[in-house]
């Protein structure tokens, strides 16, 4: 087993698993029940984890990616164009004018 995700928050953690096993890859939360003790032991032994069988774990951070940035996983500033405003990449909206990536993408 290999870990491909750690996540802030347990919830996080069980929509990562759920959208593997859409995609037919088997996963385990780990660490879901430590955020109770989390400042007894170390932070981060506490967040909760995901793993999958080695041979998919490749396939998994993929879609992950894919996942966690469905617009724009490259990683690319763009530019809005309804008010041509520069974004960051992590923005799925415009900051101006709430313009959304998919829109822009059209």
């Amino acid at each position: 087993m290999k870990r491909i995700y750690t996540a802030d928050n347990v919830a996080m953690a069980w929509h990562v698993r759920n959208v593997l096993e859409q995609h037919d890859i088997y996963a385990e939360v780990k660490n879901e029940k430590t955020y109770s003790i989390a400042g007894e032991i170390p932070i981060t032994e506490s967040l909760p984890e995901v793993w999958v069988r080695l041979f998919y774990a490749k396939r998994a951070e993929e879609i992950i990616k894919e996942h966690m940035f469905p617009n724009n996983a490259e990683g690319k500033d763009w530019v809005c164009g309804k008010c041509s405003e520069d974004n960051a990449p992590s923005f799925n909206i415009c900051w101006n004018c709430q313009t959304s990536l998919d829109v822009n993408l059209d």
